[in-house]
């Protein structure tokens, strides 16, 4: 009589060994502004390398003004116009220019299990890439920001709602979790959003910002097999 099985070691194979996560830093980092010149006039990724293809910095706000990448303790923040002249407002600008395109801190995605089944609910979960980052006066104007991740927010694709959350990692069950019906390559995209202070005499402002990190998440589909009994 024939006899229908599923492949369930797979899957449960999957489950169990799949995990993929990450250790990131999450202490909290204090380190003078280290500004470096920019040329061309472009943002750099996480890693502070070009971008491919490139992503521009928005136009010069006026004449003088000079394209300046933002490090600190050597990881890459972001990039800005620098003004000719240092005022009350021009510092103010920059310093929500920091805010508005830090891409550190930021999260590491995870999920389980590391290739996804189709019509099987994937975990998902993000960790702290850096703390509290706290940039001091450097070498640049005298501006103290302090950033953080705030929250953070799923992507999954069309027609798969998305979520809200740190989520929890793995082997506890993640509240941030998706079900994709499709194998491929699913394209899952988590936004940082970020919350940065801005520091002074006469300035304690706070303003948002957001990055994101894209997870490119395989996923396959296990097909039912017929074995005769």
């Amino acid at each position: 009589m024939p006899r229908l099985r599923r492949i369930v070691a797979l899957v449960l194979t999957l489950v169990v060994l799949g995990a993929t996560s990450a250790s990131p830093a999450d202490a909290d980092v204090t380190c003078p502004q280290d500004w470096r010149p920019a040329e061309p006039a472009a943002y750099l990724d996480h890693d502070g390398a070009p971008t491919d293809p490139a992503r521009p910095l928005p136009p010069s706000p006026g004449p003088g003004y000079r394209a300046m990448h933002l490090f600190c303790a050597g990881r890459y923040v972001t990039s800005a116009w620098m003004a000719p002249v240092e005022t009350p407002s021009t510092v103010i600008n920059l310093g929500r220019a920091i805010v508005a395109g830090a891409q550190w801190p930021s999260v590491v995605p995870a999920v389980n299990p590391a290739v996804g089944i189709t019509g099987l609910a994937a975990w998902f979960w993000a960790t702290p890439d850096g703390g509290t980052l706290r940039l001091q006066p450097g070498n640049g104007p005298d501006l103290d920001v302090e950033l953080r991740v705030q929250q953070v927010r799923w992507r999954f694709g069309a027609d798969i709602p998305g979520a809200t959350g740190w989520g929890v990692p793995y082997p506890t069950p993640s509240p941030v979790r998706a079900v994709f019906e499709r194998s491929g390559t699913a394209t899952v995209t988590v936004e940082a959003v970020l919350v940065g202070r801005l520091r002074g005499e006469e300035l304690d402002v706070e303003v948002p910002g957001s990055h994101r990190v894209v997870l490119r998440y395989p996923v396959a589909q296990v097909r039912s097999l017929l074995h005769a009994g």
